[in-house]
């Protein structure tokens, strides 16, 4: 009977770390309001890393990168955005391990 429990037990886990996962979305602007930066995050189960998808908007052009991240949520706690100018902005990821990765977002104007 307790090998049943166990059975069921490991179920239960299977099932629910196979449902998808979206973090809500994050968004910041510079200062001049001309560029805005939106980040989402998606991942299938509660075992991967994020892929966030990182949107940068800049007077109406729009371009996409992507990013891995091993955290266990997305959130103003491990996500920050430092702008260096109305043109150039670090996103600092912290992952679960304490690593920091900082992805550059920067506009050349041409």
């Amino acid at each position: 009977m307790k090998h049943n429990y166990i059975l069921l037990l490991v179920f239960i886990l299977l099932i629910s770390a196979c449902s998808r996962q979206s973090a809500p979305s994050m968004e910041t602007y510079s200062a001049d309001k001309e560029m805005k930066i939106t980040l989402d995050g998606n991942r299938t189960n509660a075992l991967d890393s994020w892929l966030l998808e990182i949107e940068l908007d800049y007077k109406g052009s729009k371009n996409k990168v992507y990013q891995e991240f091993y955290a266990d949520e997305v959130n103003k706690n491990n996500v920050s955005f430092e702008w260096k100018s109305n043109t150039a902005c670090l996103i600092h990821l912290t992952q679960r391990d304490g690593v920091v990765i900082t992805v550059p977002i920067k506009v050349s104007k041409l």
